[in-house]
């Protein structure tokens, strides 16, 4: 997989990708994703992200000063205070800036309240106290069995190290950042190893965030995975609740986060651009483009960087768009 260092000169806005950059989903919450890459190959998967990908062959990291000016931007163009949530397709603490990214964003007033996401592989004790200096308020770390075998099971990668991630946990719950647990459930694959997680949660004394499984059209789908609608998900929560007398549900206000408005959209749906391609996209056969401070994902597009396409937008989400060669 190749990796595009994305810098101002660039010419990619940093809003309008789902791989990478600034997503606003209409909440006192921004999600900020300076990378896309991931050292593990979890069979759960739900962006069939690291080593073992079938579909992406591009990934993205975002020159730190870049970032945070971008972040900045928005942050102004938003009401209230920030939370500001480091999370990745991929593995975020694999970003080298991190630190640095983190400090810098603090000096914002507006940034009430720093968390992210991961897998804890790329963390030590060392680095743990460089982001608690910094200014890290919550490390969201996915733990999805205590079982060291099972673990490289799911991970899907023989050197995951289970072992040294729950050390570095034991070491996040004893610093200064919040702690926060994140299994996901995978219905008669870890059903077991939840109720163990469960337990080890309350002797970390440290939160506990259980995530559903979903499947997208490139998930990847475990062998022996049962389907589960979100009544029987939060059924199971209860029963878990009830049975070791620990929260398992948690309203948005108790997480830092607010509903807010939402930055404004700047490309209509329907919109026909001509535009320079300007680099390859997270999935074989797309492109990216720049329109009106957006990047754009063009599908089913074989043209090169530089030259100038024809595209009509088809669709925005969350100001992520995706158009169509015309």
């Amino acid at each position: 997989m190749k990796t595009v260092e994305i810098t101002k000169e660039s010419g990619i806005p940093l809003m309008g990708n789902i791989a990478f950059g600034i997503i606003d989903r209409g909440s006192s919450l921004l999600q900020v994703r300076p990378i896309s890459t991931c050292n593990l190959s979890c069979i759960f998967c739900s962006t069939d992200a690291g080593p073992n990908s079938s579909t992406h062959k591009t990934g993205y990291k975002i020159e730190p000063n870049y970032l945070i000016e971008e972040v900045n931007k928005i942050i102004e163009l938003k009401q209230e205070d920030i939370h500001v949530n480091i999370d990745s397709v991929g593995e975020p603490a694999s970003y080298p800036d991190l630190e640095y990214l983190i400090k810098e964003l603090k000096k914002n007033k507006k940034v009430h309240f720093i968390s992210m996401q991961s897998n804890g592989t790329y963390f030590t004790k060392d680095r743990i106290d460089r982001l608690e200096k910094a200014g890290l308020n919550r490390i969201h770390l996915s733990i999805h069995t205590t079982d060291p075998v099972q673990a490289k099971i799911l991970m899907g990668i023989d050197t995951y190290d289970l072992k040294k991630v729950l050390e570095v946990a034991e070491h996040i719950s004893k610093s200064k950042i919040e702690l926060l647990l994140a299994p996901v459930y995978l219905p008669n694959i870890n059903d077991k190893d939840l109720e163990n997680i469960i337990i080890l949660s309350k002797k970390l004394n440290c939160k506990l965030g259980i995530q559903k499984y979903e499947t997208y059209k490139h998930s990847r789908k475990p062998k022996g995975i049962k389907k589960q609608n979100y009544y029987k998900f939060y059924k199971q929560l209860e029963e878990w609740e009830k049975k070791h007398d620990v929260k398992l549900t948690y309203q948005k206000g108790e997480l830092e986060i607010e509903k807010s408005s939402k930055v404004g959209t700047t490309i209509d749906i329907g919109e026909k651009i001509n535009t320079p391609v300007l680099e390859d996209g997270w999935f074989e056969n797309q492109k990216i483009v720049a329109h009106n401070n957006r990047n754009i994902t063009v599908k089913k597009c074989s043209a090169n960087r530089g030259d100038k396409i024809n595209l009509r937008i088809i669709e925005n989400k969350n100001n992520i768009y995706l158009a169509e060669k015309i």
